[in-house]
């Protein structure tokens, strides 16, 4: 009986960290756009820039998103429990959201570093660590960890179409066609993970050009699913 109990315990503490860690990773062709998807223990998702700035959050509806293949992917309303910090809270935070059903969320404060003011410091169980003002400056007051998840950078001395772009997520690579590719692809994704990218050039068929010849859609690469739209 102890044994089961202990298990069951196990159980749910281990699944309330999986799912506040990073689920879904959506982003365009050139990564500029791109969002850092967290699911909560309800199954919502809240969507983080790579500032740590929230920017929206509720269900995902995967048959819409699958007829209308475009970024940012719209969310349905979530219909539970939504709490905001009151105005008597500190005024890096107050009116932002507190409760997504029983996940909570953190912001750091006006007595913490003038560039994390106001940043998720926390969601659930999740800890959002940035890149400080004496970093690079292609990402300085970046997202550096969430978690378990380490984020890395092209910095200020790479191609100019990489600069500030991700490097890594997680343990999953990415890379991108430089800036003395051809011009409809230049800045483009051409890795994530091991799966290589391609698109139709310049020299192809107007209504074709830059537009994506191989590559996914939507992919789980070291349990992230990676979501790529036009």
């Amino acid at each position: 009986m102890k044994k089961s109990l202990l298990i069951l315990v196990a159980c749910i503490f281990s699944g309330t960290i999986y799912a506040q860690s990073l689920s879904v990773v959506s982003m365009d062709r050139s990564g500029d756009k791109i969002l850092l998807c967290f699911r909560t223990i309800d199954n919502a998702l809240i969507n983080v820039s790579k500032e740590g700035q929230l920017v929206g959050y509720g269900m995902e509806n995967l048959q819409r998103q699958n007829l209308h293949w475009m970024f940012p992917p719209q969310l349905d309303p979530y219909m539970g429990r939504v709490e905001n910090y009151s105005d008597n809270e500190d005024v890096n935070f107050r009116g932002k959201v507190k409760y997504i059903g029983q996940t909570m969320i953190t912001y750091y404060a006006s007595y913490d570093k003038d560039e994390l003011r106001g940043k998720i410091k926390s969601i659930g169980a999740t800890d959002f660590v940035y890149f400080e003002s004496y970093s690079d400056n292609s990402f300085s007051g970046n997202m550096q960890r969430a978690g378990n998840n380490n984020f890395t950078y092209y910095s200020s001395f790479d191609n100019e179409a990489l600069k500030g772009k991700f490097k890594t997520i997680g343990n999953t690579g990415l890379s991108y066609y430089s800036s003395f590719e051809d011009k409809a692809i230049k800045g483009r994704i051409k890795n994530i993970g091991t799966d290589n990218f391609t698109y139709y050039t310049s020299f192809d068929r107007k209504g074709y050009q830059g537009a994506q010849k191989s590559g996914f859609q939507t992919k789980f690469i070291n349990s992230i699913r990676f979501q790529v739209f036009p």
